[in-house]
């Protein structure tokens, strides 16, 4: 009986300090202490702290259960003094997200190409929030109205030189076999190639 209490004082001795412990933590270094905790199993992409609204947000595969991780984060909460912060789960689907990073990649090759080519001044990139279901869509403006007399022929031009510089063996190693949309517009937002 004697071992017995001596360990139940021994629990609540480290109980207290880790409580403690947890007290003396700051926001930043309790959200660490949550993602180091729940991110193996859970795969967290991404996590914030609101303090002001006690919100942690997290990014997770849309693969993932999301009980489970309410469970496993209210267990966490209680142990890192936790307890009045609610947790917003944001589920991203993965394929999607490394889709739209490898055509970012594309994009700001693009964007370095057109910056460097003379004959693609005043070319600007659109739709940075990159579309990539069901293909990647690059969409391109000109410096031209669509009534200008030259912007048919330059529109024409442009997509030329893109299509060619996507084709090279560099842009061919990350673009591969995937399919995309190449559209040129006027500043007036007119569609002129496609």
């Amino acid at each position: 009986m004697k071992r017995l209490l001596m360990f139940l004082f021994a629990i609540s001795l480290l109980s207290a300090w880790q409580m403690s412990k947890a007290e003396e933590l700051s926001s930043g270094e309790k959200l660490k202490k949550v993602v180091q905790s729940l991110g193996k199993e859970y795969n967290i992409r991404t996590a914030t702290i609101d303090d002001k609204q006690n919100i942690i947000e997290v990014d997770v595969p849309n693969s993932k259960n999301s009980k489970s991780l309410q469970k496993d984060f209210d267990e966490i909460a209680k142990t890192y003094n936790l307890q009045d912060f609610k947790l917003k789960i944001n589920k991203i689907d993965l394929e999607k997200v490394e889709k739209q990073r490898k055509w970012l990649g594309v994009t700001s090759a693009l964007y370095e190409k057109i910056k460097k080519d003379s004959e693609l001044k005043g070319v600007l990139i659109g739709d940075y929030d990159i579309k990539v279901q069901p293909q990647a869509y690059i969409k391109l403006y000109i410096p031209y109205s669509s009534s200008d007399s030259v912007a048919s022929s330059y529109a024409t031009n442009v997509k030329e030189k893109v299509e060619k510089f996507l084709t090279t063996d560099n842009m061919q190693k990350i673009i591969k076999e995937e399919r995309y949309k190449l559209e040129i517009y006027s500043k007036d937002e007119k569609l002129l190639q496609s």
